[in-house]
């Protein structure tokens, strides 16, 4: 037997190695077809155009819908009783943070785009709202009174390691992670400010000069570009009559503070966002029949278009972080 065996020990042997050539070319045949379809994945999600998530009531109660910026494919992603608002695309585009008081509370909340797999990532008896990536997709920021005033809080993408970044600042709000920098915009008391989480450096991005002041003065929703160069905001700086925000641009430096437009809803404007290209700016405004609306603005042309219509209110938009612009 032994005898048999080492005579055909060569053929085996070759057999052997033949079977093994074969396993290792079909693995990384496989593994290629996978990396292609992933690559083909990846390149018709970059290509898809970036979509703008927002709340409705058109269903009966405050939701958070997507839909393309041309106003089509409207769809209802949270589908619950309860209050849904302010949603926040995470830098990837694969979750979307959001606040909720589904559990008696305002608190935030992460889901996968399409609405599946909620995390509560806040647990308190106060309110927490107003969530924004950073850059890096790690980490949210968001605004909470938990320690008696408003203030901008940071915690990780999983609700862990919550901290208070502003306890110093007398009603922090509207939070706004840059897309490029590890840096945090937001407002406290009409002056806009810039502060790195980790380091807690805080520096003035705008403020208006004391003798333009005035009592009633607003400025909030900042928003930064995809660029990192320009800012949206809303205020009521050219309008001290009726004291109605509208949308306004400046320089990330805080020069060049201009209205953008006289938009053609009846304001408040609120909450501009804008598109991955730095073109456009999307935003909410009152209508005649005094139901907040969806409208995008072109930067460059001043041309407003209406996304969203009916008898419901529409807000609090926020445009997708990666796809193509309109």
């Amino acid at each position: 037997m032994i005898s048999l065996i080492n005579t055909y020990r060569p053929s085996i042997s070759k057999f052997l190695t033949q079977i093994s050539i074969v396993s290792i070319c079909l693995i990384y045949t496989a593994c290629s077809d996978i990396k292609n379809s992933q690559n083909q994945l990846d390149e018709n999600y970059d290509n898809h155009t970036a979509r703008i998530a927002f709340v409705s009531d058109k269903d009966g109660s405050w939701d958070i819908w997507v839909m393309n910026p041309d106003g089509s494919e409207l769809k209802n992603i949270t589908k619950h009783s309860s209050l849904d608002s302010h949603p926040s695309w995470s830098p990837s585009g694969e979750n979307i943070t959001f606040y909720s008081d589904r559990d008696g509370n305002k608190n935030i909340y992460k889901m996968r785009t399409d609405g599946t797999n909620i995390k509560q990532l806040t647990v308190n008896s106060k309110s927490n709202h107003s969530p924004s990536w950073s850059p890096d997709g790690d980490k949210i920021a968001f605004v909470s009174n938990r320690s008696g005033e408003n203030c901008i809080w940071v915690m990780n993408a999983d609700g862990s390691n919550q901290y208070n970044l502003t306890k110093l600042l007398k009603s922090s709000r509207w939070p706004t992670w840059s897309h490029i920098k590890n840096e945090i915009m937001f407002t406290s008391e009409n002056v806009i400010y810039q502060i790195n989480p980790e380091t807690f450096e805080l520096n003035t991005v705008f403020k208006l000069n004391k003798d333009l002041v005035f009592t009633g003065l607003f400025l909030g929703w900042p928003n930064w570009s995809y660029d990192g160069k320009r800012i949206a905001l809303t205020s009521n700086f050219l309008d001290k009559e009726k004291m109605t925000p509208t949308l306004y641009t400046l320089n990330r430096d805080g020069k060049a503070f201009k209205p953008l437009i006289n938009s053609p809803g009846l304001g408040p404007d609120e909450r501009p966002n804008w598109s991955p290209d730095g073109n456009s700016i999307v935003y909410s405004s009152l209508t005649n029949n005094d139901k907040r609306q969806i409208w995008i603005i072109n930067v460059n042309t001043g041309i407003s278009n209406q996304l969203t219509l009916g008898n419901y209110m529409n807000g609090f938009p926020a445009w997708e972080p990666v796809g193509k612009s309109p």
